[in-house]
Order: C-alpha cells, then sequence, then structure tokens
C-alpha cells in the first residue's frame, strides 16, 4: 500500500514537472498546432451547440477522445487539456521505463533512473511532449511493439504476440503517422520472427500482428462511408522540404543511439534480430514519411526511436561496465540530439527550440492582440473549425456565434453587424489564408 502511495506521488511530480515545461514554451509563444486543433475541437464539441456539425474528422480516436473526456471534466481549465494528456503519458512512460530496467532489465534503482533522466531531458522527447498526446502515444506504442517484438522471438507464446498487435494498435490508433509506422514495420517482421513460425505459416504470422490495426482502421473507413463524413481525413499536410544532407542530420539526433545499443547483442541473434526490426520500423515509417508528408515534421517522424531505444537497453546482457555504458549512451544522445534540434528546417520545431531558451515567439503576437481585442467584445461571429486560435485564446465559446446557432445561419444571409475583423494567419496543413470574422457588442 505504501509502495503504490509512493508510486502515484512520483507520477504526480513528475506530470507537474512535465505540465511547467509545457507552461515554460506556452509562456514564451509556442503552442503546437495540433494541440491548438485538438484542444479548440474538444472545446466546441464539449461546449458547443447540439446542432453544430464538425467537419474536421476525428481520426485518431485515441488522443481526441481522451481529449473530449478531459474537456467535460475540466469545463474551465486555463490549462490546455492536450498538455494535461501529454503530460500524464509521458510521466507514465519515465515511470514504466524506470521500473522496466530496474526490475526486469536487472540495473541499479540509480542507474535506472538516471537513464530515465537523460531520457526526459532528451529535446526529442521534450519536444514530443510539447506536439501533443497523439506524438506520446505514437512513442508509447512503439516501446511496445519493441518490446514485444523481442519477447515473441524469446518464447513465442501468444501473449508476447499479442503485446505486438497491441503496440502497432496504440500506433495507428493514437498518430496517423502511426499508420506509416505500421506499414514500415510490415517487411523487418519476418526479420525478427522465428524460424518455427514462419517456417508454419508466415502469411498467418503477418496476420496475426496485424489484424488488429486493420480491422480498426477498416472499421473507421466503413462507418466514414455508411454516414457520408470525413471521419478519416486527409493525411498528408503541407511538405517541409529537405535535402538528404538535412535529413541526415534529423536521423543522427537518436539513429547512432539505437545502433549502438542494438549491436550491443549483435552475437546474440534471438535478441539483435528482433531489435533491427524495432529500428528498421521506426526508419522504414521514417522513409515512407518523406514520400507521403503524414508528419509534416521530420524531427517527430524520428520521436518514436525513443521508445525502441528504451526497449534496447533493457535487453542489453549483464556484462561489466554494462550500467556505466548505459548512462554514457543516453548523455551522448541528448548532447547530438540538442544540436539537431538547432538545425531542424520545420518551422515548429525551430520556434519551440527558441521557447525553450526563453527566447519569444513574434509570430504569436498577431493572435494574441486579437484575442486581446476581442475580448470584451460578444457575438462574435467566427468559423471555429478554420481559426482554432480564436478559440483557445479565449478559453470558451461564450461570446462566440458558431454554426449550429440560428444567429450564425441568419449572419450568413445577410450582413455582417459591427466590426469586421480581417486577420492573416499561416497552417501547417495548408497555405496561408486571409479571413474575416464579426465582432459586435450586445446591448
Amino acid at each position: 500500500m505504501i509502495r503504490a502511495a509512493s508510486w502515484s506521488f512520483g507520477f504526480v511530480v513528475l506530470a507537474l514537472v512535465l505540465l511547467l515545461s509545457l507552461g515554460w514554451t506556452e509562456a514564451h509563444g509556442f503552442m503546437s498546432m495540433d494541440v491548438t486543433d485538438l484542444w479548440a475541437k474538444s472545446i466546441v464539441q464539449i461546449d458547443g451547440p447540439v446542432q453544430f456539425k464538425a467537419t474536421d474528422a476525428f481520426y485518431p480516436p485515441v488522443p481526441y477522445a481522451l481529449s473530449l473526456l478531459g474537456q467535460a471534466v475540466l469545463p474551465d481549465t486555463q490549462v490546455p487539456v492536450p498538455f494535461v494528456l501529454s503530460a500524464l503519458v509521458g510521466a507514465g512512460l519515465l515511470v514504466v521505463w524506470f521500473l522496466n530496467l530496474r526490475d526486469t532489465g536487472q540495473f541499479s534503482g540509480v542507474t535506472a533512473a538516471l537513464v530515465v533522466l537523460l531520457l526526459a531531458l532528451n529535446p526529442f522527447f521534450l519536444r514530443a511532449l510539447a506536439d501533443g498526446p497523439e506524438t506520446m502515444f505514437c512513442i508509447l506504442g512503439t516501446w511496445l511493439f519493441a518490446r514485444g517484438i523481442v519477447n515473441l522471438r524469446l518464447t513465442g507464446n501468444a501473449p508476447d504476440m499479442m503485446k505486438v498487435a497491441v503496440g502497432l494498435l496504440v500506433v495507428a490508433l493514437s498518430d496517423s503517422y502511426g499508420l506509416m509506422l505500421c506499414l514500415g514495420a510490415m517487411p523487418f517482421m519476418i526479420v525478427a520472427a522465428r524460424p518455427s513460425m514462419i517456417a508454419a505459416s508466415s502469411t498467418g504470422y503477418l496476420v496475426a500482428m496485424f489484424y488488429p490495426v486493420l480491422a480498426a482502421v477498416g472499421s473507421l473507413m466503413f462507418v466514414s462511408m455508411i454516414f457520408d463524413s470525413r471521419l478519416v481525413p486527409l493525411l498528408s499536410e503541407t511538405a517541409t522540404p529537405l535535402t538528404l544532407r538535412e535529413h541526415l542530420v534529423i536521423l543522427a539526433g537518436l539513429g547512432p543511439a539505437a545502433f549502438v545499443a542494438i549491436l550491443r547483442n549483435i552475437l546474440i541473434p534471438r535478441l539483435f534480430m528482433p531489435l533491427l526490426a524495432a529500428v528498421g520500423a521506426v526508419l522504414g515509417g521514417y522513409t515512407l514519411n518523406t514520400f507521403f508528408h503524414v508528419e509534416g515534421d521530420p524531427a517527430m517522424a524520428l520521436a518514436p526511436m525513443l521508445g525502441v531505444l528504451v526497449a534496447a537497453i533493457r535487453f542489453w546482457p549483464n556484462l561489466p561496465l554494462r550500467e556505466p555504458i548505459a548512462i554514457t549512451l543516453m548523455a551522448l544522445s541528448l548532447l547530438t540530439s540538442a544540436l539537431v534540434m538547432r538545425h531542424v528546417a520545420h518551422n515548429e520545431t525551430r520556434v519551440w527550440t527558441n521557447a525553450m531558451l526563453g527566447k519569444e515567439n513574434a509570430a504569436s503576437r498577431p493572435t494574441q492582440e486579437v484575442v486581446s481585442f476581442l475580448r470584451d467584445k460578444s457575438e462574435i461571429m467566427v468559423d471555429v473549425e478554420k481559426n482554432p486560435q480564436i478559440v483557445v485564446g479565449l478559453g470558451n465559446i461564450d461570446r462566440l456565434v458558431i454554426a449550429g446557432e440560428p444567429a450564425y445561419d441568419w449572419a450568413l444571409e445577410g450582413a455582417c453587424r459591427g466590426q469586421t475583423i480581417s486577420w492573416s494567419r499561416g497552417r501547417p496543413r495548408g497555405r496561408s489564408q486571409q479571413t474575416e470574422f464579426c465582432a459586435g457588442s450586445r446591448s
């Protein structure tokens, strides 16, 4: 009982610390578009009119459903609900990583704590935390997949097969980029499999691994087709043009540490081959993303490698100097990741890096000025799906007139009464656009 209470206390403390780091970047003008869209959509769906019909899709469903639940429980919170979810998932990951390294990997408590601390301070982890719960769940699913694929090679048991399937399912239903990871993992599943399984039925082996993903995604597409809705959105984002050199710079953040971690077991094929497959799955997803652009930020496409890195260290043989090497490897990975983050070409990551260094994001000032202007206004007619920053900035929709309300339709049929505000902004999923909305004053 006391042990459970102490772990619960530690989990809460970790979550609060991670929330403080998110609050630091938010105070300096950074909030990712994924967090903005998810929180605005949750506010409108929970507090908006029953007649509101959202045209945006709800895929991936896991973070969206949890965000709706969080908004329903904490309707008046000033803390972004996706930040709370991201911090909770991040704290949970750090706790289970520590327990896995200490109890299952047989590392000392001090070494396990230092390794987890270096992982928590890694810029890829902190950037994924700021990107929202989608990316954090993606890291969680990749870690489950990596653990499961190694245990499946060692034992061949059905529970380990379920771990692999659950890991792929979590990845696919938590982030659109997870679909790229699942496709990238497919050719490497044969490399990781037990020879006896391949000899019995290679097709059955692959079907067992990927059936939950196919069933879940297929169900969403079927519902979308039946109701003629956009439950599954256009997955591609605006591409960030990168040269081969820039891709190699990003891969240098976590790639070398991952390869060193798996090479430690190169003389033990039953460990080396599945770990190689896990690394290959992330690199395969990253490669596919360069063509399909499902994840607009290439740095976030590499973030799931953190889960593979933890799994690889956990399976290191208990040889001399194992613990000092693990700590050194994590420290070097932190340094290389910090250098990489300074040279990533994607705009959001550059803004995040500057926010972490305490520099104000000048691009957020127009939004702040618009929100400040509207705070004492009412009957503000705005397209909340195209302007989620307005919803997030105000924190509620009490003063907004949105689709589904009679006043919105009346205004569309007639002239806009009050002041018309023109606001130019850019979004990662499309080009800059000129947005106009009305701000009136209720007598």
